[in-house]
């Protein structure tokens, strides 16, 4: 049966089928089958169709078929004058349900529309391959985006006085505390932030600190060296147990060089110019390294096909490689949050992912999950490419993350 939810937070319980609205979970019909987006209190029931993931993540208003697009256009008119008069009135949607500030009338004939475009997605398009790690992927980042961040407003009304002194800083008032990721925002995979989310992934470091924990502490778990670990885990290369850049200076570049120099050269190699391959530091690369394995197996002239069953499309020779390898690293960092979520939810703990910044899963400590610390960071290194050594910080806001040791 089709039907939508009437708001994506947790907890605004609401759905619309059959011509009438329910507010209460026991009152659901249990045939649910198939709606146009996830919401959080859907958790629990499996099976659920998601149309917007077959669609990978375009825009509903750019595959609404020619019959509904009238009829789409006018009820987000009517939704977008709504959500205006809201903001006038200075109503916080974040904090109160969408269904209990707009008509009823209006809730139904919008989600008959919704119901009429998500049949039509079901019957046009086909259910994507990597199905489940979409909606894996989409359910971690629904959790995040209804975490609000503490923000120390202390210390942001400090950096907003001193806006001349610090360029950047006073666009960080009036921003919305909660980061609303888009999983479908880049060719690769790699993610981005939504309009009007906090923007975590751009954040100067020199303001992080205005972001405290809930819990205890902050945990910050990257790999050491992601993509070049990626990069010989493709190759079936032995992962070395020391700092990836170290390893590269004694064995690709003969100990004579500095560890940031190594860092820039493997960088400029794999995403830079063509003249930063031609290098000397680059040749050195291409001797070590050999990307025609990777490109023969990985891309066929056209198209990209990661470790992980990624389909990209339109890559030229130029950009295949450092596709194959930033693409695969980023999902990477995904697999292991998925994997370190589902502990957390497990144990039903307190703490929680609080953010994703590149290759990084940054958690929202509490002192009484530290039994489960030795477990996290086996998640975080073991990998589909071998055993990874892994960065691990601290710190009492994300400002001043000090490496921090786990012992196991």
């Amino acid at each position: 049966m089709i039907f939508q939810t009437l708001d994506d937070k947790q907890e605004c319980v609401g759905i619309y089928c059959n011509n009438n609205l329910y507010f209460d979970k026991l009152d659901f019909p249990k045939d649910l089958s198939t709606t146009w987006k996830y919401s959080g209190h859907l958790r629990e029931r499996t099976g659920i169709e998601y149309a917007n993931l077959y669609i990978g993540g375009k825009d509903i208003k750019e595959i609404v078929p020619e019959y509904l697009k009238d009829d789409w256009g006018d009820v987000s008119k009517r939704l977008s004058s709504f959500r205006r008069s809201l903001q006038v009135a200075k109503v916080n949607l974040q904090d109160n349900c969408l269904y209990d500030l707009v008509p009823k009338r209006f809730l139904i004939e919008m989600c008959e529309v919704k119901n009429k475009i998500t049949e039509y997605v079901l019957e046009n398009y086909q259910r994507p391959e990597r199905y489940s790690y979409l909606l894996r992927t989409c359910q971690l980042l629904e959790d995040i985006s209804h975490q609000p961040l503490n923000i120390n407003k202390k210390k942001l009304r400090a950096y907003s006085l001193a806006a001349t002194k610090q360029p950047g800083s006073n666009r960080l008032t009036g921003l919305s505390p909660y980061i609303k990721y888009n999983q479908f925002g880049t060719k690769t995979g790699r993610l981005t932030t939504k309009e009007k989310s906090f923007p975590i992934l751009t954040l100067k470091k020199s303001f992080r600190d205005v972001i405290d924990p809930h819990n205890d502490y902050f945990l910050e778990l990257d790999f050491n060296g992601a993509e070049v670990r990626v990069m010989m885990g493709i190759l079936d290369m032995v992962q070395p147990s020391c700092d990836v850049h170290k390893f590269h200076a004694e064995n690709v570049f003969g100990g004579n060089i500095s560890r940031e120099e190594v860092k820039r050269s493997f960088f400029a190699w794999l995403y830079g110019s063509k003249s930063a391959k031609e290098s000397p530091e680059g040749k050195m690369l291409e001797n070590f390294y050999n990307k025609e394995i990777i490109l023969d197996k990985h891309w066929d002239g056209k198209c990209v096909y990661t470790p992980f069953r990624k389909k990209i499309e339109d890559v030229d020779e130029h950009h295949a490689l450092n596709y194959i390898v930033q693409s695969t690293a980023a999902e990477l960092t995904l697999l292991q949050a998925l994997k370190i979520h589902h502990l957390l939810q497990s144990h039903k703990s307190r703490s929680r992912i609080v953010c994703i910044i590149h290759d990084a899963i940054i958690i929202d400590f509490d002192k009484r999950d530290e039994r489960l610390l030795t477990s996290i960071k086996k998640l975080m290194s073991s990998t589909k490419f071998g055993e990874f050594k892994i960065n691990i910080s601290k710190g009492t806001n994300l400002g001043n993350l000090k490496e921090h040791h786990i012992n196991g």
